[in-house]
């Protein structure tokens, strides 16, 4: 952070200081600047806030006398007796900043939503129930085409994710941001753009991630929604026109965003997909040559576009990070050939010693997202076996039986339409029972685990040079376990 104090933090957090402060040391101590933001004790240096969470399984709390060893500032949300009985009687160092306040979340997104306003440049907010991650790479490499990009880093978008990043926006100069906003509960998604405020949004498609919380796909649309609901006419939203969801909205006008405060959309709205009637299309999409390719099509523009990503879906990731890099005004032609050198967190794709190949998609699922994998596994032309590994995917509430089951279906029908899609699916888990069910009447060849190293142990004595795998579930699968075994 630049030009903040712990005065300022004091202000900014509407907090009051606990603690034995003496008189003549207060005012040194309300002057000293405070140059970083950490939620991990780990991480504590000189002149860095440490924001305590209470989480789960752990009160930050309890490293309170341990962090102040380090620095003179700290947001917490106890009272000194709770914070000295949680350590284990550790007694707290005196002249120290222990900011009290009612809530360290709230505390932390209000620094954040105070280092925002002193950034003057675009930022491009993106959210999504799936692909949102990987269009907020996409977008932040090709907009590297021309300017220097802020960006979020890693898994950071969440309710202190973001705020952490945003922190941070300052710290270097910059032309644009690129945050990625995730949401997992009605009204986080206003709790994001208050920090954020983006210029430019985009909403990647709406699938039944986080339902348990959210209830419906209608709910989840208009959580996310709520991306741009802030913006005036100004601003642009971007939605994927091939989403069932999605696809109906048009224009601001329409009555389907309208909020339950009875609010609607401002901003312009700007469709991107494979339909007719999108803004910005992907047409003549093929693989061919080792890359996924397609043409950009917007007004009179025809781009060739060349992927190392699979999937349709991931055409649609890089198509509006074109749109976006267009709107912006860079060059388009240099943008395409950027992609070339697009590599990503996610989707990896790994050939072993054995000449097999992994693609390693375990980052996390849903329905949506495991669908997407199993097509880019049917799309895939191999001299072996193509073998699914498929594991149980969380956060789909009382339905996650019925999701289960929709995407053994999806992969039945699949099959039963091209026998060349799939050789054999391997489950792992309770709740991926339902997915092999489905597809128990077809000749794919079933094989059902309930944990990673038996799976992995069988992987290793059947792989063999051609094969084509690739594994997804949720993260609480730990699927990883099973990659690093087998490549």
């Amino acid at each position: 952070m630049r030009n903040v104090n712990i005065r300022d933090i004091l202000k900014i957090t509407n907090g009051y200081l606990q603690g034995d402060i003496s008189d003549e040391f207060r005012e040194e101590l309300l002057s000293e600047p405070v140059y970083d933001v950490v939620t991990d004790s780990r991480e504590v240096k000189s002149n860095t806030l440490f924001i305590t969470i209470v989480g789960e399984n752990v009160d930050a709390h309890k490293f309170i006398p341990d962090v102040a060893e380090k620095t003179d500032v700290m947001l917490v949300e106890k009272s000194e007796e709770e914070i000295i009985a949680l350590s284990y009687g550790k007694i707290l160092p005196k002249n120290k900043a222990y900011i009290r306040v009612d809530s360290t979340i709230d505390a932390l997104q209000s620094i954040a939503a105070y280092v925002r306003k002193s950034y003057d440049k675009k930022i491009v907010g993106v959210t999504g129930s799936v692909g949102k991650t990987t269009t907020r790479e996409m977008i932040t490499h090709t907009l590297e085409s021309e300017l220097s990009v802020f960006h979020t880093k890693g898994n950071m978008n969440s309710q202190i994710g973001v705020p952490l990043t945003v922190s941070h926006i300052l710290d270097e100069t910059s032309d644009c941001a690129v945050l990625e906003m995730g949401i997992s509960e009605s009204g986080g998604m206003d709790k994001l753009v208050n920090i954020v405020k983006p210029d430019i949004a985009v909403c990647t498609m709406i699938g039944v991630a986080h339902i348990e919380f959210l209830k419906s796909r209608e709910g989840i649309m208009k959580e996310k929604l709520r991306i741009a609901a802030s913006m005036d006419e100004d601003g642009a939203l971007f939605i994927n026109a091939d989403d069932d969801l999605l696809s109906g909205i048009h224009s601001n006008n329409d009555t389907s965003v309208l909020f339950d405060d009875g609010s609607k959309l401002r901003c312009k709205i700007f469709r991107y997909g494979t339909t007719p009637d999108a803004d910005y299309r992907a047409e003549d999409i093929r693989f061919e040559n080792g890359y996924n390719t397609y043409t950009y099509v917007h007004g009179d523009q025809r781009i060739q576009v060349n992927l190392h990503q699979l999937g349709k879906h991931n055409v649609l990731n890089s198509l509006v990070s074109m749109a976006i890099a267009d709107y912006m005004g860079l060059d388009l032609m240099k943008a395409a050939s950027h992609f070339e050198s697009f590599v990503g967190m996610r989707q990896k794709i790994l050939v072993s010693e054995k000449d097999y190949t992994i693609i390693d998609d375990t980052y996390n699922a849903s329905p949506d997202s495991m669908k997407a994998a199993i097509n880019v596994l049917g799309d895939i032309n191999s001299s072996g076996r193509k073998i699914a590994v498929l594991g149980d995917m969380f956060e789909l509430g009382p339905d996650s039986d019925r999701y289960h089951q929709e995407v053994g279906q999806y992969l039945r029908d699949k099959y039963n339409n091209d026998s060349s899609y799939l050789d054999e699916l391997i489950c792992i888990g309770e709740s991926s029972l339902k997915i092999s069910e489905e597809v128990k009447d077809t000749r794919i060849k079933i094989s059902n685990f309930s944990d990673n190293k038996s799976a992995a142990d069988y992987l290793n004595n059947i792989l063999s040079p051609g094969d084509v795998i690739i594994l997804k579930a949720s993260n609480g699968m730990h699927f990883s376990e099973i990659v690093n075994s087998i490549k």
